[in-house]
């Protein structure tokens, strides 16, 4: 017989406490904050802009996002090209420390995850690539 235990959400200072180490300490405490709350909602929408004005829909959803070891499961979909879906495993603090680079205005509409995301999906590691 197996049991699940499910443990109730920590409280955003609690949240903060966990994450802020991981994620550039307390300097970016307000991005943090903003990081956290997408984290909970599950799922974001967004464009990734392409040369000549043309844009890349997106949809994020990611389960399993607690703390800041635990992998989360992630699902990255394109509307507009159905055969297109990347599924990969991250952990947690890897998914808020881009959030955080969210725009502020929330997680639906125009917003883009950073180019770090974009070189970590498709080549595999930031580390040997360097931010644009």
């Amino acid at each position: 017989m197996s049991f699940k235990l499910t443990l109730p959400i920590p409280s955003e200072a609690a949240q903060l406490a966990l994450f802020a180490p991981y994620c550039g300490g307390l300097s970016r405490q307000a991005d943090l904050q903003r990081a956290l709350r997408l984290l909970a909602q599950s799922s974001l929408k967004g464009e990734r802009p392409l040369q000549g004005g043309r844009v890349h829909r997106f949809t994020l959803r990611w389960q399993g996002a607690r703390s800041p070891l635990e992998l989360c499961s992630c699902q990255l979909c394109f509307p507009d090209i159905q055969a297109l879906t990347y599924t990969f495993d991250v952990s947690t603090h890897q998914l808020v420390e881009w959030l955080m680079d969210w725009p502020e205005f929330g997680g639906q509409g125009d917003g883009d995850l950073p180019n770090r995301f974009w070189k970590w999906l498709l080549l595999g590691s930031e580390e040997s690539v360097g931010d644009a």
